[in-house]
């Protein structure tokens, strides 16, 4: 059954929780017809959600074909972190230096969160808390074009991972604490700060990219 609100946005919202779920697997094709019935609405509004789900990375859609899940090889995967690493350290050390007291209490409040889905193995609730927490760093280093190149450059791989996690491939084991990042941010520590994104992407990453 679909939530209340906008058609679009509900749909959208209930196709890319279906793909971040696992119930596609990485490469599956997504049929409009069949999610447009399953739905109950029209093949269009299922392919304008598909477009939004293709330019954020998440699906691909090839002419006469049709549209398939992201699946990412480990090198595109470590391609992806090596360039993360770098842009997600100077959001966050541009962050530490605008952040309020009451941002960085939210920021807080968004690890634990994360933690609580990790500890209950809710891997879809764990790959949407983990991304909410990264987002609010982003957005609060007051560059939009760093912004949207994080979130176009990391969207594809939550989806991957969260993929594969969802459907038994990996653990939430090496998921790690945001924790020291959180007060890295607080003490506006640079050295610090870069040394927990490093941290926190290659434990997150560890299975997929850098093998």
């Amino acid at each position: 059954m679909l939530k209340r609100g906008p058609l679009r946005e509900v749909v959208l919202d209930a196709i890319r929780s279906a793909i971040f779920s696992g119930r596609f697997a990485p490469g599956e094709a997504i049929r409009e017809l069949h999610m447009a019935r399953e739905l109950g609405v029209s093949q269009a509004t299922v392919r304008e959600a598909l477009l939004q789900l293709e330019h954020r990375g998440i699906v691909v859609r090839t002419p006469n074909l049709g549209t398939t899940v992201v699946q990412l090889s480990s090198r595109e995967l470590k391609e992806r972190f090596e360039l993360r690493v770098l842009l997600e350290s100077m959001a966050a050390i541009q962050a530490a230096e605008r952040m309020t007291a009451e941002e960085l209490s939210h920021l807080r409040a968004l690890n634990d969160e994360m933690s609580y889905h990790v500890a209950a193995s809710a891997y879809y609730e764990a790959s949407e808390a983990d991304l909410t927490f990264h987002r609010f760093i982003w957005r609060n280093c007051g560059n939009a074009v760093l912004y949207h190149m994080l979130d176009q450059l990391t969207i594809p791989v939550f989806a991957f991972v969260s993929i594969l996690r969802s459907r038994g491939s990996e653990s939430l084991n090496g998921f790690m604490s945001h924790a020291p990042l959180v007060e890295a941010i607080a003490e506006k520590d640079h050295e610090k700060i870069r040394a927990c994104c490093r941290e926190i992407l290659e434990s997150s990453y560890r299975h997929f990219a850098l093998e």
